[in-house]
């Protein structure tokens, strides 16, 4: 892997470090918003008001993050250490036609490295909604999604960096029968490009159906079912399937204090190539957001899920993992946030070279200040550490890293 030597440009981190010095001082003059509005994402907690252009809102925001990595990489030995700069601007648009509302979002994630230039990346994501509400009992949702992004190395199963194109179109209808249940129907098709490992390029088309029963006024429990076809690109890797899958859950919103789904059920993969076995198992997600007080705050995200081969020689692996995060409040606009992870990826067949099932148990954990200046602007310094183990040596790898970062959203 070439490197590059060219010096590094510190102005922006010396800017980071001098503002993270004056951060005490700040924090004494600052306005004091409600603990509530620090739960609004930061583009909406704007203190003038939205930016006007005619009828059309306008949120323009940027986030610039400084991070330092002691495992570019992603190795087990040989680490190599560098500073990597992230800018992302992006612009947010909402147009309100009486009932309905047209949104368009872009952004771009510029990536650069300090030394070791290979591995910049540019990223773009381009998006467009529209809602339609058709009086009280029926919504409309259509959109398109198109991202030009990358697999960074440490979460690619092939420990390198895998660049992509991808596009969704989307569509969701939802109809409520009565007082007490709806319905809802999505759609949506996506294509992926892989640049490098080509054999992953793909067209999926998902469709899933739901049944919502309002148990109580903020808790429904509903069924869901879900149907993908997926065609490969190249045919000759025989991976063609069709997946279903049926899950019932439990969704509720109570007054705020309390938020979430928990979903589980089966899922059957079958391949066209009757050559290939197929895979019968079970599927869960979790989703739950609870707010002991205005100042603390839990999260937990989980999921146990089927995805597509991503190593040549193998039919899917398996995905099982759970995400917590903790968010303590301090003066308001100080937080210290607390997350952790852990998950594993397990893999349908033996990859050729290998001797055994390969299994990535993956740990991390992190811990970070947030700090709200203005409601338009914070700053957030974090330091976080990943722990992948498999149970073949050369995929295990450890990193810690100390990020800087500032978002501004108006």
């Amino acid at each position: 892997m070439k490197k590059n030597r060219n010096k590094y440009n510190g102005a922006l981190g010396s800017f980071f470090g001098l503002m993270m010095l004056l951060l005490p001082v700040l924090a004494s003059a600052a306005e004091i918003a409600p603990a509530a509005e620090l739960e609004k994402p930061l583009g909406s907690r704007r203190e003038t008001g939205p930016l006007k252009l005619g009828p059309v809102e306008v949120h323009p925001y940027v986030s610039i993050k400084e991070t330092y990595s002691d495992n570019i990489f992603s190795t087990s030995t040989n680490k190599e250490h560098d500073f990597i700069m992230v800018l992302n601007p992006g612009i947010y648009l909402q147009l309100p036609v009486r009932n309905h509302t047209l949104s368009l979002a872009a952004n771009t994630s510029l990536t650069r490295y300090a030394k070791f230039s290979s591995e910049n990346t540019d990223d773009y994501f381009v998006n467009g909604t529209a809602n339609f509400m058709f009086g009280s009992q029926i919504n409309l949702k259509a959109s398109d999604t198109f991202i030009k992004g990358h697999e960074p190395r440490g979460s690619s199963s092939s420990g390198t960096i895998e660049k992509f194109d991808s596009n969704t179109a989307a569509a969701s209808l939802t109809y409520l029968l009565a007082d007490v249940s709806k319905i809802q129907l999505d759609y949506s098709r996506t294509d992926w490009d892989f640049k490098t490992s080509t054999f992953r390029s793909r067209s999926e088309d998902l469709i899933s159906a739901y049944l919502y029963y309002r148990l109580m006024p903020k808790t429904s429990a509903f069924i869901q079912y879900n149907y993908k076809s997926v065609r490969f690109d190249d045919r000759t890797v025989g991976l063609d399937n069709k997946m279903q899958a049926a899950l019932i859950g439990l969704s509720w919103d109570i007054t705020g204090k309390s938020r979430g789904s928990l979903a589980g059920g089966f899922l059957r993969k079958n391949f066209n190539d009757s050559s290939k076995d197929d895979l019968k198992t079970w599927t869960a997600s979790a989703d739950i957001t609870h707010n002991f007080s205005d100042y603390t705050s839990l999260k937990l995200i989980g999921k146990r899920e089927v995805n597509e081969a991503s190593l040549l020689g193998t039919r899917y692996y398996i995905t099982t993992g759970l995400y917590g995060e903790v968010t303590h409040k301090f003066l308001q606009r100080l937080a210290l946030v607390a997350k952790a992870s852990y998950g594993q990826d397990k893999y349908s067949d033996i990859i050729p070279g290998d001797t055994q099932l390969r299994k990535d148990n993956t740990l991390t954990a992190g811990m970070g200040l947030r700090y709200i200046m203005r409601r338009w602007l914070e700053f957030v310094l974090e330091y976080n550490y990943r722990n992948k183990d498999s149970n073949i040596d050369i995929y295990s790898a450890k990193e810690n890293t100390v990020t800087l970062m500032m978002n501004a959203s108006f």
